[in-house]
């Protein structure tokens, strides 16, 4: 599934709380643009300060009319990164709570041949994993995602017009550091999928001696030593790996 498409999915899921998602839009962009002019207004009050003339929508000999706004800005900045924050965690968690209940109340309607045939630690690992995906994901939209998007399609061509030798420099340190992101997610993903596949293999099904074996190297780091280690690690007395002689050999 594509980022777009996930995005869009997992909104469509706010529900009521939809009018409050838009608000919480509408306050990030206004915060990418205070972000924005604060370092423009910093720049202007530094060339009024230093005797170069300024021109354009700041032009003023006096530098306190600048140090007033921006002042007032940093402040708006303060003040409405507090309020996003709190009301985007206060709608992500109402909506995990509404998700959460509805997928059990959609489980407990379920016929008893699905529950017989599907293992419930299963069910209620599903149940947690998803409904905390999603609060990840709602917060970190309303909170920084969606500021950065507006950053990357709004603010960067206005930093081209106002000074484009240091917007194309900016332009290069963003890719370099998407490059490098994407390289560290992928390979944080692909680890991170391995473990998802082998605990969802423990929620299906009791552990077997393989099961135990594998269990027993992740957590101690020790490798067992004789056969009997591997099929029996609680009666190996040769064993040096110290879960599997204290007998804490169970997930």
């Amino acid at each position: 599934m594509s980022m777009l498409r996930l995005y869009t999915r997992v909104l469509e899921l706010l529900g009521k709380e939809a009018r409050l998602g838009w608000i919480l839009a509408v306050a990030n962009m206004l915060l990418a643009g205070a972000q924005f002019a604060e370092p423009v207004l910093f720049g202007k009050i530094v060339d009024v300060l230093s005797g170069r003339p300024v021109t354009g929508l700041f032009a003023t000999n006096s530098a306190w009319p600048l140090l007033v706004a921006w002042a007032a800005f940093g402040l708006f900045t303060i003040g409405c990164s507090a309020i996003v924050a709190l009301q985007a965690d206060r709608l992500a968690h109402r909506q995990r709570q509404a998700v959460l209940t509805g997928y059990f109340e959609h489980i407990l309607q379920l016929p008893l041949t699905f529950h017989s045939g599907t293992h419930s630690g299963r069910l209620m690992k599903v149940m947690l994993n998803g409904t905390d995906a999603l609060w990840r994901l709602w917060l970190g939209f309303f909170r920084e995602h969606f500021a950065a998007i507006m950053s990357l399609v709004v603010l960067l061509p206005l930093a081209l017009y106002i000074n484009w030798r240091l917007a194309i420099l900016l332009f290069v340190l963003c890719v370099v550091f998407t490059v490098l992101t994407t390289m560290v997610v992928r390979k944080t993903y692909g680890m991170q999928s391995e473990v998802e596949a082998y605990y969802s293999d423990l929620s299906r099904a009791p552990p077997t001696r393989s099961a135990t074996s594998r269990w027993c190297r992740a957590s101690c780091g020790s490798i067992p030593r004789c056969r009997a280690c591997a099929t029996s690690p609680t009666s190996c007395s040769r064993c040096r790996c110290r879960c599997c002689r204290g007998g804490r050999w169970s997930p």
